[in-house]
């Protein structure tokens, strides 16, 4: 009956009842370390087909800056209705000021309109209005 004594290892992912273990497959590859020695030859090969990849490549060092297309320079105010003329009466149809009939003065550069109540008369001061207002 003298038998030797074998040593017990502890198993690192135990099984808590029959085909049930303590960690999943991914925690128990992570805990031994298993996925570094499965990722070294794959690392190996990828650094050999990129290697490959790249000798026929050819890149400048700096990046030219291109300039965006810039719609600023644009400055043509849009056409005024033929039946605007200055000092014609037109009527606001948005805004603040809507319903409120006014008097147009000119035409700005930026291609909006001046027009004024006048202030006295009807409340409405020196305001710019887009002419589709």
């Amino acid at each position: 009956r003298d038998m030797p004594k074998v040593a017990k290892t502890r198993a690192r992912n135990p099984e808590l009842i029959p085909g049930v273990r303590r960690f999943c497959r991914a925690q128990a590859n992570r805990r031994t370390g298993r996925w570094a020695i499965k990722n070294k030859a794959k690392v190996e090969k990828k650094v050999e087909e990129v290697k490959e990849a790249r000798v026929g490549k050819w890149y400048p060092t700096e990046d030219v800056a291109k300039p965006l297309k810039s719609r600023k320079g644009n400055k043509k105010p849009c056409k005024l209705k033929a039946s605007i003329v200055p000092g014609s009466i037109l009527i606001l149809l948005a805004g603040r000021f809507k319903g409120k009939r006014v008097v147009f003065l000119k035409q700005l550069e930026s291609g909006l309109l001046l027009v004024t109540g006048p202030f006295k008369i009807n409340g409405v001061p020196i305001r710019r209005v887009n002419q589709v207002y």
